[in-house]
């Protein structure tokens, strides 16, 4: 799945190079280190902001990595989906629309859509214990209500100091989280608990520590067996990361050198 999004992905974001009269840019995107694509920016675009061949916004954070961007009449929002995670027109972006004001604000707290679902099949959560200026509820379908019901796993939301990124192992397919490029401990989801992959020396990226534990966290999920994670999952949870200030990684592959 992750292949296939990122060969799209290139695809689409050198389709239309030669069509552009802005100049062309080439960038890499640290996130995954043999990516590499094309940008333009168009002259009334923000500064902060450049448009991909396929059409799409995207901004640069202060690591380097570089995000989709999406907009509405409000203005330019910075979102957490990392440009290769996603394809773009799955978690609803827009295409960028040349008459977006050069001093359209910038929106800083991502907002959350809601999922298009009839009002008599959507279930209402709200993250406990939190301001309700900062959180907005999420509408989800019975087929991906169980764990947004279970406090345990919606406990991640607050885990700050230990988490700033999310992402959906390939196998055992499962939600793992951890915070930067050398983490301490990798949390990955059983069906039942967050269970902790603590680093055993420094200078460990959660790709190895995965690495490392992929055989005992594939024995431990199959025993629990109460897993059965979905691309509706996948999605839903993509938009909670957004809300609790993640970054979104989308599906990967501990056989892969990123």
């Amino acid at each position: 799945m992750k292949k296939l999004i990122l060969s799209f992905i290139f695809v689409m974001l050198s389709v239309n190079f030669a069509l552009c009269a802005e100049k062309s840019i080439l960038v890499n995107q640290p996130a995954y280190q043999s990516m590499n694509f094309y940008v333009y920016k168009p002259a009334n675009l923000h500064k902060d902001f450049y448009v991909t061949y396929d059409g799409f916004l995207v901004y640069k954070d202060s690591k380097g990595i570089w995000h989709y961007g999406s907009y509405d009449k409000n203005g330019i929002t910075k979102t957490n989906y990392v440009v290769g995670s996603v394809i773009p027109t799955v978690v609803r972006l827009k295409p960028y629309d040349p008459k977006i004001s050069s001093v359209a604000p910038i929106i800083d707290t991502p907002q959350v859509e809601k999922l298009n679902e009839s009002k008599t099949s959507r279930i209402r959560y709200m993250p406990p214990s939190q301001p309700a200026k900062f959180y907005e509820s999420v509408n989800l379908t019975p087929n991906a209500a169980d764990w947004t019901q279970n406090s345990k796993f919606m406990s991640l939301g607050k885990w700050q100091k230990s988490v700033d990124r999310i992402a959906i192992l390939d196998k055992p397919k499962t939600p793992v989280a951890w915070k930067g490029e050398y983490p301490d401990v990798v949390f990955a989801w059983t069906g039942l608990q967050w269970r902790q992959l603590n680093a055993k020396s420094g200078s460990v990226t959660a790709l190895n520590i995965l690495r490392r534990e992929s055989y005992a966290l594939t024995v431990h999920t199959n025993k629990v067996n109460l897993l059965h994670w979905t691309d509706e999952d996948s999605y839903v949870l993509s938009q909670y990361a957004r809300m609790w200030g993640y970054q979104w990684l989308g599906q990967i592959f501990i056989e892969r050198e990123y």
